[in-house]
């Protein structure tokens, strides 16, 4: 049925979420697709890996090496998509509005926009430059109380300048998530305890010691989080154990006593130390975010279920 393009005009808009989800939810009705980002910036290049783990190996053919933007670069192209009803391509943030064009017209593919909510009327001469090539857009990251005014202000722009919204996809915890490791990672800390569960995504943070409510009472309006809390407070650390919690990060360098590691590990929930101080912490916790990726089956999962309720894939894929 031919070759897919989904391309945005920003960093950290959706390309990759959308390519795997969509290559993974096609399969599912019988599909038979394979997803590529054929050219890639030494930026883009942890995409690979992204692939490799949220898709199986038959959907994913993408490369480690990244091509050039030319004749043979169109014709490795044209060979992936040989044997396959469709062949979704995630484009460059390397390229420009003319590259993209020209790689388009040279291999003849059907292109969705992707991008976020908030910058997206901005982004109608990019997205309209794609012509009689474009399918339409789907716009990420809606916030909760954005609704109305996508509907009656947003999404009028675009359809009067010749634009199909094929979707909105909502702001998603799960989405914005990091693992266990890469919080510890990132925060310079160490496993404690733990470490075996590495993996598990961390949905919220919530610091223990503060306020006159029962301790789980508080912890217990928050799931998959992570808890911040100096080392040398088992009275929060067991409160937050009655709960549903994927790791502690301790602060001050203070080791916790061996009943609270004991109950960790009964709980599976990890342990990490950090040096720095709560405050301190917590202003690094901040910018955790910046580093979420596409890297989880979870996210996979997510993310399946988010365009399924929220975007047309049976008219994409009518469409294609």
């Amino acid at each position: 049925m031919g070759i897919l393009y989904v391309v945005s005009d920003s960093a950290g808009a959706g390309k990759t979420a959308l390519c795997a989800s969509l290559a993974s939810a096609l399969n599912d009705i019988g599909h038979k697709v394979t997803v590529s980002k054929p050219i890639f910036s030494d930026d883009e290049s942890s995409d690979h890996n992204n692939y490799a783990i949220v898709l199986d190996s038959f959907l994913n053919s993408s490369s480690n090496e990244s091509m050039e933007l030319n004749d043979d670069a169109i014709a490795k192209i044209k060979v992936m998509e040989n044997g396959v009803d469709t062949l979704i391509l995630e484009a460059s943030n390397r390229l420009s509005a003319t590259q993209h064009i020209e790689l388009i017209k040279s291999i003849d593919a059907k292109v969705i926009y992707v991008g976020k909510y908030n910058g997206v009327v901005d982004a109608i001469p990019f997205i309209t430059a794609f012509g009689e090539n474009l399918i339409g857009a789907v716009l990420n990251f809606l916030t909760m109380y954005k609704g109305t005014e996508a509907c009656e202000v947003v999404i009028p722009k675009l359809e009067e300048s010749g634009i199909t919204v094929l979707g909105l996809i909502p702001e998603d915890r799960t989405l914005l998530s990091l693992t266990v490791k890469q919080i510890c990672e990132n925060l310079e800390g160490t496993f404690f305890a733990g470490e075996e569960y590495g993996e598990d995504l961390v949905e919220g943070y919530m610091v223990g010691g503060f306020g006159m409510d029962p301790g789980e009472y508080i912890f217990s309006k928050q799931d998959k989080k992570a808890v911040v809390v100096r080392g040398d407070r088992p009275d929060v650390q067991m409160s937050a154990l009655g709960t549903d919690m994927e790791c502690f990060i301790m602060t001050g360098g203070l080791e916790p006593i061996e009943y609270v590691k004991y109950e960790a590990q009964e709980e599976e929930v990890s342990i990490i130390i950090v040096n720095s101080d709560t405050l301190d912490t917590m202003d690094k916790i901040g910018t955790l975010q910046e580093h979420a990726q596409f890297d989880h089956k979870e996210k996979l999962f997510k993310f399946k279920d988010l365009i399924s309720r929220h975007v047309n894939v049976e008219g994409l894929k009518a469409a294609l």
